[in-house]
């Protein structure tokens, strides 16, 4: 069964994962901090609130769509006197972050384009609407919906800056082969660049290091195969490409609890 799982990953399949409605929120709730390991898109159709991303405060209002990447640490509030209302979906996928860094939103800018509010909107409503379908091509109709949400952001994107397509290429590299062993001054010269010149614009752009970058996209694979295989924690280290030997210190230290813990939270009881 892992390694089912596991070549799902590799094939890049997006998948939609849970979805639902802010409504009749109290005024002032705050919810979180909380890390999460996937992607959460909230869509804002009424009222007022805020998101707080890794210490940085957004203003959320009527029409605003954010994206929060895995990893982030977030904080959810709503307005005193006009809560916020609005949908959102949770969705994951190999690619889908360079993807969605593509379209111009990362954690320092969370935001997707206001022109592409109403076709992320729908998509987001599409998923709701298939959370409860279990026929055949389920699967199918939610990957379409999330394709299309994509498709919505990128379709109204800036354009990309030289700097940019750098990092993006960079980015690209490590979510196809995050589990093979790799050195910044390797990736950089996949890229084309020097590279003193390449982590620092690698920093600027993501708000990581490569090595912290593709540490933290590792152990998001790795939350993945726990949750939904029986193999080793040994074995899934090995295959997202963590030293076995370190992965079970490291995992408590991103995620505050060992690999084992995190498996029975979700549900897996091996």
């Amino acid at each position: 069964m892992f390694y089912e799982y596991f070549a799902e990953e590799r094939r890049g399949e997006p998948r939609f994962y849970l979805g639902g409605r802010d409504e009749n929120l109290a005024p002032g709730v705050r919810y979180g901090p909380v890390i999460r390991d996937i992607f959460i898109v909230e869509c804002c159709t009424s009222g007022y609130g805020s998101v707080i991303v890794n210490g940085r405060e957004f203003p959320v209002g009527p029409g605003d769509c954010y994206i929060l990447f895995p990893g982030d640490t977030v904080t959810h509030t709503a307005d005193i006197r006009a809560p916020r209302c609005g949908v959102w979906c949770g969705i994951d996928g190999l690619g889908l972050e360079n993807l969605i860094r593509r379209g111009g939103v990362s954690s320092h800018a969370p935001f997707a384009p206001k022109e592409a509010f109403e076709e992320i909107l729908a998509q987001v409503e599409g998923l709701l609407a298939l959370q409860d379908s279990f026929d055949g091509g389920t699967s199918l109709r939610q990957r379409a919906r999330i394709y299309d949400l994509v498709a919505a952001l990128l379709r109204n994107a800036p354009p990309l800056s030289e700097g940019n397509l750098w990092i993006q290429k960079a980015v690209g590299i490590l979510e196809t082969r995050y589990p093979e062993p790799f050195s910044v001054e390797a990736l950089a010269g996949e890229v084309g660049l020097e590279r003193s010149y390449f982590s620092t614009l690698f920093k600027e752009k993501i708000g990581l290091s490569p090595h912290e970058y593709l540490t933290a996209l590792r152990l998001r694979k790795a939350c993945v195969l726990l949750r939904e295989g029986g193999d080793p924690v040994g074995r899934i280290a090995e295959c997202v490409g963590l030293d076995p030997r370190n992965f079970s210190r490291l995992f408590k230290k991103e995620m505050g609890m060992t690999p084992k813990e995190y498996r029975e939270k979700n549900g897996i009881g091996f």
